[in-house]
């Protein structure tokens, strides 16, 4: 039984497979990802204080003083804080209950709200829509066009909506591999002793999966975490149909120029008047 259990695990997904086991808000893993929000050390969760605020300096630029912005996966609020003390009006959205309580203790100038942004239904509330760290290619094509209504329908005429992406020339240097390793006194993905299981699988060089799987005493847990690489013309096909035009295009979200060999793309899109 563990055997054909584990096998099951042990192949590659069909792609944008979905598990069943919780990540974004299962209790121990959201405490973890929350640590690692919060460890200006490493880019792991978010990026460096440093980049944070040269982020949302410019961020805050781009809309008039005392706009509504709405930042959806707004973890801790490490930009919502930040936006908030440059003048703006901010709303943060996360479905991590860790994270969520952190950002409201931390900035009680702010709005939070507990709820998965592929279930937000405002409607015509916000001037720009803010979607940090690259989130918008971890969702399947499906979820991403139900998001991209969801934005449309949360902006008034002309709003913004911003969001960053790994692009092709960041694609070209990944390989498939496979690893594995014990925690034998609990880690990231469980508290208790287990082994993680780990293998990295390419699509078509543009979709991109990594699968965990942890076996410990509850049993075995299958996690798969995807990635979609852009270009521009590919983050156009798939946004203007739903209601955008180009703002403008750029190396990342602080406002970098974008090249040919950016490994992100930072995408202003505005909502069609």
């Amino acid at each position: 039984m563990l055997f054909d259990e584990l096998m099951k695990h042990l192949t590659r997904p069909a792609l944008y497979e979905r598990t069943e086991a919780k990540f974004w808000n299962d209790p121990h893993i959201s405490g973890q990802m929350l640590e690692a929000h919060l460890n200006p050390d490493t880019d792991a969760a978010s990026r460096r204080p440093e980049f944070i605020e040269r982020s949302a300096e410019w961020i805050a630029s781009l809309p008039q003083n005392g706009a509504k912005l709405l930042d959806i996966g707004c973890g801790p609020g490490l930009y919502a804080k930040r936006l908030a003390e440059r003048g703006l009006a901010v709303t943060g959205l996360d479905f991590s209950e860790s994270s969520i309580a952190y950002a409201r203790e931390h900035d009680p100038t702010s709005e939070y709200i507990l709820r998965d942004y592929l279930s937000m239904d405002f409607d015509g509330a916000f001037d720009i829509v803010t979607l940090i760290y690259c989130d918008y290619g971890a969702l399947t094509p499906e979820e991403r066009q139900n998001l991209l209504r969801r934005v449309c329908r949360a902006l008034r005429p002309g709003g913004l909506f911003l969001f960053d992406a790994f692009t092709s020339f960041e694609a070209a240097g990944r390989r498939e591999d496979t690893s594995w390793h014990v925690c034998e006194n609990g880690g990231f993905w469980s508290p208790r002793p287990h082994i993680c299981l780990n293998a990295g699988y390419a699509y078509g060089g543009t979709a991109f999966v990594d699968r965990t799987v942890v076996v410990d005493a509850d049993g075995i847990r299958c996690y798969n975490i995807w990635d979609t690489c852009f270009t521009k013309r590919s983050i156009l096909d798939e946004t203007t149909p739903a209601g955008f035009s180009e703002r403008g295009f750029f190396g990342d979200a602080a406002g970098k120029t974008f090249t040919e060999i950016s490994p992100t793309i930072c995408t202003v899109l505005q909502k069609f008047a």
